[in-house]
């Protein structure tokens, strides 16, 4: 059969297999075509191995490593030339030695075959460690003496491979906890939502029961859990978190009260939560309030001031000045001030004409203004000779107004409850006048008290 070799004839010669390859210049390399017994077709060389007589070895022009089948599984191949066949008979020339390895590595990249050039490449090093072309060829660094691989520099640099990326020891021992503290969690949150069900739908006596089990809650992994379960639930079990996140020890439950403080809006429960805040020592309590002294919400601020007042933090005081006026910037759309042109009798003011395509005239619809936005909306009705007069005409086309245009408005809000913490902490009251606030701080203000003076002792 012309152009075909069947698998009797393997062990008369080599035979090769490749990949249909397309290369720089455009061309294409084919390989044999390899039909397999049961459908499917592959490309590559076939090269019998005399150590294995039942198998034979397919080399393909991608890839390091070789495919092997049973012969039964190859049902015939259709000789087509390629690279490989050439490949094949300079393989079996190679001399000794990593500089012939090297050598004909390069002419394995020279005829673009990238895999296989790096096979020979990383023979030239198995045969010497120290023969630096075959090393760079395969991107190696020469660190201390040694050539290392990718993976060994980053392993020289305290790089360990986690879940596929490289990072730190520290990143992959903190991840790691990470993921042990949220299964931890996961438990928690189960646990907290069960006791809370008691407490809301049991007996007086189970109810009792749910609600001691919860105060005595001491693990610091509860403290996200509790939050997260009973943080918007109702005033009172607020309050009994509060109470239950007081019990707690440690940063963690001292932050959370804070963070907490600064969410709730309900005085009798604020009140509460400073109450569990007072008698703790921990030192980032004050650095968390004077921080929230710089939030854009007003709220936040106040609420702020309001607890440092309560805990009596005096060495706030220079950053509660710049917190008594907070300064909002907000982006809005305003109508052009034109107003709508004259509407026909009986259609009304529409609104702010912007488009019409010669049978229908679009309008901007007055804005619907609402706390922090503002809204526009759009309509349109059918064009009448006294709309379309109504609008301007240029370049062949009838355009109405541009529509709404961006102004940026300044809204200042004065924080009552920072002048009333300024003035409980200094005994001075300068209102919300920031400069002279800055004066007295700069010239009189003193963060702890003037010491007693004492009768000289005879």
């Amino acid at each position: 059969m012309t152009g075909m070799r069947v698998l009797s004839r393997f062990g008369v010669a080599p035979l090769c297999l490749g990949v249909v390859f397309n290369w720089l210049g455009g061309a294409e390399c084919f390989a044999d075509r390899i039909v397999l017994r049961g459908g499917g077709e592959i490309r590559g060389k076939v090269v019998s191995d005399a150590s294995r007589p039942d198998r034979v070895t397919v080399l393909l022009a991608t890839g390091k490593t070789p495919l092997t089948f049973e012969k039964p599984k190859i049902l015939q191949v259709i000789a087509e030339p390629s690279v490989l066949d050439e490949y094949v008979v300079r393989r079996e020339k190679v001399g000794p030695g990593a500089e012939a390895q090297y050598e004909f590595g390069l002419w394995c990249e020279s005829q673009k075959l990238a895999d296989l050039a790096e096979l020979h490449y990383e023979a030239a090093v198995a045969q010497d460690k120290s023969f630096a072309p075959a090393h760079q060829k395969l991107g190696h660094t020469l660190v201390a003496d040694r050539w290392l691989n990718a993976d060994e520099v980053r392993e020289s640099q305290g790089l360990v491979l986690y879940k596929g990326k490289w990072i730190t020891k520290e990143d992959r021992d903190e991840r790691e906890a990470q993921l042990v503290a949220g299964a931890e969690q996961a438990s928690w949150v189960r646990r907290i939502r069960l006791l809370r069900q008691a407490m809301a739908n049991s007996s007086e006596e189970r109810a009792r029961q749910a609600e001691q089990q919860l105060r005595e809650i001491h693990d610091p992994v509860a403290i996200v859990p509790l939050v997260r379960v009973l943080g918007r639930d109702e005033a009172p079990f607020r309050i009994l978190l509060d109470n239950v996140l007081g019990l707690i020890p440690g940063p963690e439950a001292a932050a959370a009260l804070v963070n907490r403080l600064l969410a709730e809006s309900t005085t009798e429960v604020r009140e509460g939560t400073l109450a569990e805040i007072e008698p703790r020592s921990d030192a980032n309590i004050i650095p968390i309030l004077v921080r929230a002294l710089r939030s854009t919400n007003p709220q936040v601020v106040n609420r702020a001031a309001w607890a440092l007042a309560g805990l009596g933090a005096v060495g706030a005081v220079p950053r509660l000045v710049p917190a008594l006026i907070t300064t909002q910037y907000q982006m809005v759309m305003i109508p052009e001030n034109s107003g709508p042109p004259p509407s026909p009798a009986g259609l009304g003011s529409v609104g702010v004409p912007i488009y019409t395509n010669g049978s229908s005239v679009g309008f901007l619809t007055p804005p619907a203004v609402g706390p922090g936005s503002v809204a526009y909306g759009a309509t349109s009705v059918p064009a009448t000779p006294d709309l379309v007069s109504a609008l301007s005409v240029g370049s062949g086309a009838t355009h109405g107004s541009r529509g709404p245009s961006f102004k940026m408005l300044t809204y200042s809000y004065r924080n009552v409850e920072v002048h009333e913490a300024l003035v409980r902490m200094t005994g001075q009251d300068f209102g919300y006048d920031i400069p002279s606030w800055q004066r007295w701080v700069t010239k009189s203000f003193r963060a702890e008290p003037a010491p007693t003076r004492r009768v000289p002792q005879p």
